[in-house]
């Protein structure tokens, strides 16, 4: 079975409420090498996860944040592939199978989207869709790409390449730096992913602070590029 060769991770932060629910979705369609990537929760995330029979990778004092918990999640993968996934139940694992379909006829990065084909995300306010829409034109105007969802960290890869993303952000900025780097070096596609509303809490993304440090990120890519 594929899904034996395939390493989910999941970033946590305070998500006791949805984690269980999330891991036996996942368990439901064959996956069960889940490994959290948890940022030192402060409630029962870690326990219910392990209860689960997940790994769990905690952030220490040199790996810290959104963008280093993946980064250090990566650099310790054991299997050929990996899907990164969300918490909070807005993904959907029935798309991984599709992601690994993708890959199978020769691409090297899949990356879900909640606007492909001029669909519409149900979790959007007034503002993150005008911030989505923002950063996604900016982003395929800069580095002509063409993708339609660059905050939508779903994405399935191989392990063995990893490396040369040369990952560095350690906040929500990893995400277009993931998709950016991708597109640049290797064959990258789309599949239509619809988004959940989270079942319980409230995202942990700042939309003012952090969506200053994505635009700064961004533009720091350009010009490094030149």
């Amino acid at each position: 079975m594929y899904q034996n060769n395939i390493e989910i991770l999941i970033p946590t932060f305070n998500e006791e409420k949805n984690i269980e629910k999330v891991i036996k979705e996942l368990n439901s369609e064959g996956y069960f090498n889940i490994t959290i990537l948890d940022a030192n929760s402060t409630d029962n995330t870690v326990a219910v996860a392990k209860k689960n029979n997940c790994k769990i990778i905690s952030d220490t004092e040199d790996i810290k944040g959104f963008g280093g918990s993946i980064i250090n999640g990566l650099n310790n993968l054991k299997l050929d592939y990996f899907c990164i996934f969300d918490g909070d139940n807005s993904f959907n694992p029935k798309e991984i199978s599709k992601m690994y379909e993708k890959i199978e006829t020769g691409f090297d990065f899949v990356f879900a989207s909640r606007y492909l084909n001029n669909e519409k995300s149900e979790d959007d306010t007034l503002i993150t869709k005008f911030g989505n829409f923002f950063f996604t034109k900016l982003v395929r105007i800069l580095f002509k790409i063409d993708t339609t969802d660059v905050l939508f960290l779903y994405v399935m890869g191989k392990k063995s390449n990893i490396t040369r993303l040369n990952l560095l952000q350690n906040d929500f900025s990893i995400c277009t730096e993931f998709i950016i780097k991708s597109y640049k070096n290797f064959k990258c596609t789309e599949i239509l992913s619809k988004e959940r509303k989270r079942l319980y809490g409230s995202s942990k993304v700042n939309k003012f602070f952090d969506g200053l440090t994505i635009l700064k990120n961004i533009f720091k890519l350009y010009f490094l590029k030149k």
